[in-house]
């Protein structure tokens, strides 16, 4: 219920007539149904969010254990290509020995050509079988000479081919390192790409995570606005029972107040009543006041639900809501004290408080308001 106080519009937060817990607790179980169905939603999203999370999660592993592989792989392959390091290193040494032994060779075999060569410009074939004493002598030194030559041409040659096989062998090698050393640069360039892989799948593990979160947070929203919702309606429901246990609403009251009438209901002149444009004046008092006496009792015009109001130091003051069913209400302010508690079931002529000048007031009186389906009515049409 809405009310014009002190020029503002001021939302009656508690009561509602009688006929309208019927629309409020419709319109609460509606809205019930709307986040129950925004929680089922957010629940599938979750589900799907889960979903996703283990598919991601398994893609995820199947990269570890690629990687893992490959990492295997490599620690095989750098150790291989360390035994063809090695294996290189032991060819090369014997090439450079083979190829040290060759050249020695090749200056030994020089030494003894140059030898034989000075010793056949000395000497002729005649002075030499002279010289020797006996022909068999002679040519023994002959062949001797040549067997040198040959011995050494032919371990010349061999060396010659050792170096050959040793060479072939380290070319071999030499082949070996480099097909490891591509093999190897393979598998990192496999280890990358699949490091990569795994990066891409981790931040959209990590962002699903907190897609999952923000959902689950605003689940826990609604399923506490849910909650909220359903102690409104089970509390609409209870006051819906007590205000039709508590009889009224007929449309007939009884002066809750004795004393003259000091204002009456409509258009007024009083600046400090609410504002209202269709007035000529432009302000309008939305009941009647009774001017009684300070501490006057105040009774309850109708059977009803009693609610106290919070206490409005611009407007009514200490003031009291009855809620009478069949969209009836009746308002009670600038009360001095309460002579009943919020919620309680009052009956027609039951004192309900008593009379005072709180809130926005000049004196002591009995502002006194009928609503009839969120419309203020002029009360003296209701009293007898």
């Amino acid at each position: 219920m809405v009310v014009l106080l002190a020029g503002t519009l001021v939302a009656l937060a508690r009561p509602v007539a009688a006929d309208q817990y019927t629309d409020q607790i419709s319109a609460d179980q509606h809205q019930k149904q709307s986040i129950d169905q925004q929680i089922a939603n957010l629940k599938a999203e979750i589900a799907n969010a889960k979903d996703q999370e283990a598919k991601l999660q398994s893609v995820i592993a199947g990269l570890d254990a690629q990687i893992s592989t490959t990492e295997g792989q490599i620690g095989a392959a750098k150790a291989q290509l360390a035994v063809i390091e090695s294996n290189l290193a032991a060819a090369q040494a014997q090439l450079d020995e083979a190829k040290a032994q060759l050249a020695a060779e090749k200056r030994q075999l020089a030494k003894q050509i140059v030898v034989i060569y000075e010793m056949q410009q000395q000497s002729t074939p005649i002075n030499n079988l002279l010289a020797s004493g006996s022909f068999n002598s002679f040519w023994a030194d002959v062949i001797n000479g040549r067997r040198i030559s040959d011995q050494e041409l032919a371990t010349v040659d061999e060396i010659h081919h050792q170096q050959d096989v040793i060479q072939s062998d380290v070319d071999a090698i030499t082949a070996q390192r480099q097909q490891q050393q591509a093999m190897l640069g393979q598998l990192a360039a496999e280890q990358q790409q699949l490091d990569s892989q795994r990066a891409v799948q981790q931040a959209a593990l990590a962002f699903l995570a907190y897609i999952q979160a923000q959902d689950q947070a605003r689940e826990q929203q609604m399923q506490a606005a849910a909650a909220a919702l359903d102690s409104q309606i089970a509390q609409l429901q209870q006051e819906e029972q007590l205000a039709l246990a508590a009889g009224g609403g007929d449309g007939r009251f009884v002066w809750p107040d004795s004393g003259p009438i000091s204002q009456g209901f409509g258009c007024t002149p009083f600046a400090f009543e609410p504002y209202d444009p269709s007035c000529p004046s432009k302000h309008f008092h939305s009941g009647i006041d009774i001017a009684g006496a300070c501490g006057n009792s105040i009774y309850a015009a109708d059977s009803g639900i009693a609610y106290i109001e919070p206490y409005q130091s611009y407007g009514y003051g200490n003031y009291i809501i009855m809620v009478h069913g069949n969209g009836w209400e009746t308002l009670y302010g600038h009360m001095s004290g309460f002579a009943v508690g919020s919620g309680q079931t009052v009956h027609r002529g039951q004192q309900i408080g008593w009379e005072g000048s709180t809130g926005n007031s000049t004196g002591c009186h009995l502002h006194f308001g009928v609503n009839h389906n969120n419309q203020w009515v002029n009360p003296l049409a209701y009293l007898p």
